[in-house]
């Protein structure tokens, strides 16, 4: 019966992180109603399994690649998010200046992941779970110029409202696709002062198999240093970030399909 407790346990621990996204092994047990001791027993069997992943940097607790495999539906969101959270801690730790992890949904940016709660430069809180117009962040500016062409047409048509969050800001077809065009010259979407003049921004897609499937970026106060010093200082981290990224993506694509014929990683 004890081994029947413990799977039991075990169960629920991977069904509240699969919903938590992360946790702290404290607030883990006193959610499920375990002791500190049994908890982190099951946190550490299942990070040797490699099933749990632990982040030195928040203490946090979360779903490794082989546990999300289990569950049933598994999305390129869920598997870009969980490859790429390690690698935005990691991001921060060497620029010191807040990271943020965001994926496109219905015309607006959905941050999942951030490292203002932790970065000693952030005047921003709360950023996890909230909503940015496309046009209106270099996050979604670095969505919206390299997904594909159809991809932004349909964007484009069902959501430009909500694109712009009501601002003036691109509010013609032009100036839009004078936009893209700079991002993709530059490599990066940005923000400069445009919209909150306290803090800039830029952001880099990640992108597999010609389709992005999330963007990164780091933002900085805009009076701390000029555009271009950020750029040249920020920039070669936030890219090597993203492609490495994208090199874990397309190797557990490859390991995990049956197809003969890899998906190719589109480089910046």
């Amino acid at each position: 019966m004890e081994n029947i407790r413990t799977i039991s346990r075990g169960i629920d621990l991977l069904i509240f992180l699969n919903r938590a996204g992360s946790s702290t092994g404290s607030h883990i047990a006193s959610q499920l109603g375990l002791s500190r001791p049994s908890t982190y027993r099951i946190l550490e069997t299942f990070e040797i399994c490699g099933l749990v992943r632990h982040c030195a940097v928040d203490n946090k607790y979360s779903l490794a690649w082989p546990a999300r495999t289990l569950c049933s539906g598994l999305t390129d969101r869920s598997r870009v998010l969980c490859i790429a959270t390690p690698l935005l801690y990691e991001l921060q730790k060497k620029l010191q200046w807040p990271t943020d992890l965001a994926t496109h949904e219905n015309g607006e940016m959905v941050i999942h992941e951030s490292t203002h709660s932790i970065s000693p430069y952030s005047i921003e809180t709360r950023m996890v779970g909230s909503r940015h117009p496309m046009l209106l962040g270099s996050l979604g500016r670095a969505y919206i110029s390299f997904c594909p062409d159809d991809e932004r047409e349909e964007i484009l048509r069902q959501f430009l409202p909500r694109c712009t969050g009501g601002h003036d800001y691109f509010a013609s077809r032009t100036q839009i696709d004078r936009m893209i065009d700079r991002t993709r010259a530059d490599g990066f979407g940005s923000r400069d002062r445009d919209v909150n003049s306290k803090t800039s921004s830029i952001a880099a897609p990640i992108r597999v198999g010609g389709r992005v499937l999330a963007c990164m970026d780091v933002s900085w106060i805009s009076s701390a240093m000029p555009f271009a010093e950020a750029i040249a200082k920020f920039y070669p981290a936030l890219q090597g970030a993203c492609r490495t990224v994208e090199r874990r993506l397309l190797k557990d694509t490859l390991l995990g399909s049956d197809v003969d014929e890899p998906l190719m990683v589109n480089a910046v």
